[in-house]
């Protein structure tokens, strides 16, 4: 309650509670997520040499961040080698 409440400031923890419970279950904490997951990559898309990267914090986040990255270059490859991109 108390990371939502600071999510959301100027809204009463009343006002937070009557959200969770109107909203889909986990619905909040996914808007949290995705706020913290923006975050990280913006830090990483900021870290433009080797030596600002290696500065990165360590954590679950940041190497979930860089997965989905190579992921997607992964992917955009294997589109431009199938001539689809």
């Amino acid at each position: 309650m108390a990371s939502l409440c600071e999510a959301f400031p100027g809204r009463f923890p009343t006002e937070v509670w009557a959200e969770i419970e109107r909203l889909p279950a986990g619905m909040l904490d996914d808007v949290l997520e995705a706020r913290a997951y923006r975050q990280v990559k913006e830090m990483t898309d900021g870290a433009e040499t080797q030596e600002a990267r290696r500065r990165l914090p360590q954590t679950p986040l940041f190497a979930r961040c860089r997965e989905i990255e190579m992921d997607l270059a992964a992917e955009a490859m294997a589109k431009k080698k199938a001539g689809n991109g």
